[in-house]
C-alpha cells in the first residue's frame, strides 16, 4: 500500500469511528481544527497498530492539518528516527494542548536529544512550545531519566517560574516536572 493509500485508509477508518458530540464540544472549547472527527486515543491507538510505523506515512498525517491524522502521526513515526530538528519543526505548528500532550507523551520524550530539545523549549517566548517542553521533561522523569545535578537545578527554577506565570497550561506542566523532581529526592 503506497502512503496516499495508508491516508486514505486511515481517513476512511476515522469516518468510521467518528464522534460527532466529541467533536462539538471540542470546537466549543476552542479547539479549532480544520478537521476534527473527534475520534478519542483508545481507538486512535487501535487504529494505529495496524499500520507500519513510518517516518513518509507519519509525515503524510502530519501535513493533513487534521486532529486525528497529527495524533496518528506521532503514534506512527519510529521514535529511533524522530530528531530535535522535526520536532522543532512540529512544535512549531501545535495550536491545541490535546496535540501538544500525545506528541509530547508518545514521540517527543522518547526521541534522541529528548531532554535537551525539552529544555530549549522551556526557554522560549512562544507558550505552546514552552508548554511541550515541560510535558515532554515530565514524561522523560516519570519514565526514571536521571538528570544531572545542574540541569535539576535549572529545570527547579524554570518550573518554579512557570507555576507563578500566567500561563496556566505550562504553570500545570511545570508542576507535574516539580512533583516528578521531588519524587525522586524523596
Amino acid at each position: 500500500m503506497t502512503v496516499q493509500e495508508s491516508v486514505l485508509e486511515i481517513k476512511r477508518k476515522l469516518r468510521l469511528t467518528m464522534n460527532g458530540i466529541a467533536s462539538a464540544d471540542m470546537r466549543k472549547a476552542g479547539m479549532g481544527y480544520k478537521l476534527n472527527f473527534g475520534v478519542g486515543l483508545p481507538a486512535l491507538k487501535e487504529i494505529a497498530k495496524e499500520f507500519e510505523k513510518s517516518p513518509e506515512l507519519a509525515a503524510a498525517l502530519w501535513k493533513e492539518d487534521v486532529r486525528e491524522c497529527r495524533i496518528l502521526a506521532a503514534l506512527i513515526y519510529p521514535q529511533d528516527l524522530f530528531m530535535s530538528d522535526m520536532a522543532d519543526l512540529w512544535v512549531e505548528q501545535i495550536e491545541y494542548p490535546d496535540l501538544a500532550e500525545a506528541c509530547s507523551m508518545y514521540l517527543f520524550s522518547r526521541m534522541q536529544g529528548a531532554s535537551e530539545t525539552a529544555f530549549r523549549w522551556i526557554a522560549s517566548d512562544n507558550a505552546m512550545t514552552r508548554y511541550c517542553g515541560f510535558l515532554t521533561l515530565a514524561h522523560l522523569l516519570r519514565g526514571g531519566r536521571e538528570m544531572g545535578q545542574r540541569y535539576v537545578q535549572e529545570l527547579r527554577d524554570q518550573a518554579a517560574a512557570a507555576v507563578s506565570g500566567k500561563d496556566i497550561m505550562c504553570a500545570q506542566a511545570a508542576k507535574a516536572v516539580l512533583e516528578r523532581l521531588d519524587g525522586q529526592n524523596g
